[in-house]
């Protein structure tokens, strides 16, 4: 081609990246059906939270009290993870003080007590503070004291001191115990009530009567009323969402929900700060400079339709936290009974090589494709209102997995591999545009106890779309060459350009690192189709564009209001307030975390063998592998660009070693599976010859 042509044909392909940074960081509109009612703290004299920890659906369950308290009013769940590895009273405390998760709790020693109020400030003040610091949570803890009038929110007992010491520690307005004549006076237009951590058994439920009590009392003093579970009782306590419910609810009672989690009946700890802040100024510190950051929280509303039945919505609340209980557990038994079946299967081939062994190996291989299906799709069953939910998703995911290798085997013979492939790329696709349904609750997300994402894709999701979008695009694109390269080319663009916006939009996939990893891997894929080879002037060229189509995504989504944004806008507000350090040490400290066990080396010296394998496939001792790299001209594109997606991933993403490693196990079995079909397969005589015509093509 002329040097004018290949300059055509960058800008086309730069064009494109523009294109697709657009598209997926267009506005979009959050929560559809969420009903966003009249701010009540200008309908009401009152805002009153009440922190219970440990309050769980299972106490709403086993009190009359309580339970009559669920029809007259908006309901959910709340997770209340906050920095550290337990979320004790004193965490959740912090966390409602600072408006993003703070970390109180020592690790490995049991919650103690609430710290003391001394000549109105909080004992042992600066203890938290450094603690911030030491573990890079970026927790500003004073935030809500510093951001309300002095005189205009009042707290009543110790955890409310936390939540209420300003930047320095001192507590204002505050008492020990609840005073009614002072939660009704003008003075407290703002109040946070500490109602003690319910006992892990005896004396339970004598605590629940208490804090039916204290919900009437606030109601008494004509309160809008936010009763919230805010941390565990105990840090060996069983983990699990807790109890959100808001009273009066407005217009009949319904479903709560945030913009942080855009899920009917789901917010999060720091919504009740976000909350309280309606309105607020942006706090100072005493020297009058700007306090750090934006809020991981937005304000709580609610969504959906009417419940009118306690009952039934006590039970809805119970299964939810069964469907968030199982996934992690259920993920390893399957996992491990996948790789058992599948070590067995081979061993028997590589002792007898007979056909019978070598067809049970490739269907465990395929079976291990259509696991990072089966993942998902098993979201659908509603496994958890199932008898014996966790052995129930065990089954499912098992059963759903060896559907998709006997299917695919059965109809694509030798290529079952791409048909579990395509798949899954078309189902992800059409779970991210649908707001990632499938993916909630799913194995692949840690789920609101982890505090991991509630919409979006998180990293194992993405790796199965980058895998699957990849090698899609890379078939479809060797069926194209012989036609154009250049129609080859755009294919791989516009193929890897769809998961790119899908995976990066706001309010489908809305995942940052993932585009970072996706975008330069594509456009590679894209210049190796075209070129067939890559200078350093294109390695830097495709880089800046990837840079170019990242930026330009996270600066759109930065212009939309605030309560609007995912984290790439709120990524950009943080750096440009240079409050992105903490955040990313935090990362870097969860890259490097996964090499603090064995595990985490095995996953790197496993990646570092497929990359290798990727680059030089001569070293590989597999004589199938070799000629496989060499019989189609997409081959080495196609595994080039996985191995920079992994790559980039691994660099850039808190993930770390662990997202190219989930490539890896998406990636090699169906590899595998394919080798052993092709040594059998009518087809097989013609690779060689194939290989030599396509490289007289080339």
């Amino acid at each position: 081609m002329t040097s004018r042509r290949v300059r055509r044909f960058l800008a086309r392909a730069l064009f494109l990246a523009a294109a697709v940074a657009t598209s997926a960081g267009a506005v979009s509109a959050g929560t559809a059906s969420a009903v966003r009612p009249q701010d009540p703290q200008a309908l009401l004299a009152k805002v009153v939270v009440i922190g219970v920890p440990g309050l769980s659906w299972y106490d709403v369950q086993a009190s009359p009290e309580l339970t009559a308290l669920v029809d007259q009013s908006h309901v959910g769940s709340i997770t209340v993870k906050t920095a550290g590895p337990h979320t004790c009273p004193v965490d959740g405390w912090l966390t409602i003080s600072a408006g993003t998760r703070a970390w109180g709790s020592v690790p490995d020693q049991q919650c103690g007590d609430l710290p003391s109020v001394v000549d109105g400030k909080v004992q042992n003040w600066q203890t938290y503070v450094d603690r911030q610091a030491e573990h890079h949570t970026g927790a500003p803890i004073g935030r809500l004291a510093e951001s309300r009038s002095r005189n205009n929110i009042c707290g009543f007992g110790p955890g409310a001191a936390v939540a209420l010491a300003r930047t320095d520690g001192t507590v204002e307005n505050w008492q020990p115990q609840l005073d009614q004549a002072k939660l009704a006076s003008p003075a407290c237009g703002y109040a946070i009530i500490d109602a003690g951590a319910l006992p892990l058994r005896e004396g339970r439920e004598e605590a629940r009567k208490k804090v039916a009590d204290l919900v009437a009392q606030a109601r008494a003093a004509d309160g809008w009323v936010l009763l919230v579970g805010i941390s565990q009782s105990a840090a060996n306590a069983h983990q699990e969402p807790l109890v959100a419910m808001q009273l009066p609810p407005d217009d009949g009672p319904r479903w709560l929900t945030s913009d942080s989690t855009r899920r009917p009946g789901l917010i999060q700890l720091t919504d009740l700060t976000a909350t309280v802040l309606r309105g607020a100024a942006k706090p100072v510190d005493p020297a009058g400079a700007e306090e750090s950051g934006p809020l991981d929280g937005n304000e709580i509303h609610f969504t959906g339709d009417r419940h009118t039945d306690a009952a039934a919505v006590i039970e809805d609340r119970l299964d939810t936290n069964e469907r968030f209980e199982h996934p992690r557990p259920m993920l390893v038994a399957v996992a491990m009974t996948l790789l058992v079946a599948q070590l067995a299967a081979l061993g028997w081939f590589l002792k007898t090589r007979s056909r019978r062994a070598r067809s049970t190996s490739e269907f465990t291989m395929l079976a291990q494709g259509g696991f990072f299906i089966a993942v998902f799709l098993s979201t659908a069953t509603v496994w958890w209102r199932w008898p014996d939910p966790g052995l129930s998703l065990y089954f499912v995911v098992l059963a759903i997995s060896a559907a998709f290798a006997g299917v695919a085997r059965a109809v694509l013979k030798q290529w079952a591999g791409l048909g579990i492939l395509l798949a899954a790329y078309l189902i992800l696709l059409a779970d991210g545009m649908l707001g990632t349904p499938l993916q909630f609750g799913s194995m692949f997300t840690d789920g609101p106890v982890i505090g991991g994402r509630f919409y979006g894709f998180g990293n194992s999701t993405f790796a199965t779309l980058a895998v699957a979008a990849l090698v899609t695009a890379g078939w479809v694109a060797q069926r194209l060459l012989d036609q154009s390269r250049v129609k080859a080319a755009l294919a791989v663009l516009a193929i890897g350009g769809l998961a790119i916006i899908v995976d990066g939009k706001p309010g489908w996939g809305t995942d940052f690192g993932g585009i970072i990893a996706l975008t330069p891997a594509v456009l590679l894929m894209a210049w190796l189709t075209w070129r067939g080879g890559i200078t350093l002037k294109a390695v830097v060229g495709i880089g800046l564009a990837g840079v170019l189509a990242v930026s330009a995504v996270a600066f759109l989504d930065y212009l939309r209001p605030a309560d609007q944004r995912s984290h790439f806008g709120t990524f950009v507000e943080r750096l440009l307030d240079g409050d992105v350090g903490d955040v990313l040490i935090r990362k870097l400290q969860m890259s490097l975390g996964f090499f603090q066990s064995p595990a985490g080396w095995f996953m790197l010296a496993g990646v570092v063998l497929a990359m290798i394998a990727t680059v030089w496939p001569d070293k590989v001792p597999f004589e199938s592998y070799r000629r496989f790299y060499a019989s189609r001209p997409m081959v080495r594109p196609t595994l080039l660009a996985l191995s920079t997606c992994g790559l980039v991933g691994m660099l850039l993403n808190d993930a770390g070693v662990a997202l190219p490693a989930i490539m890896t196990g998406f990636t090699l079995p169906l590899l595998v599976a394919h080798l052993l079909a092709a040594t059998v397969s009518p087809e097989s005589h013609l690779v060689q010859e194939s290989s030599s015509v396509d490289r007289h093509r080339q």
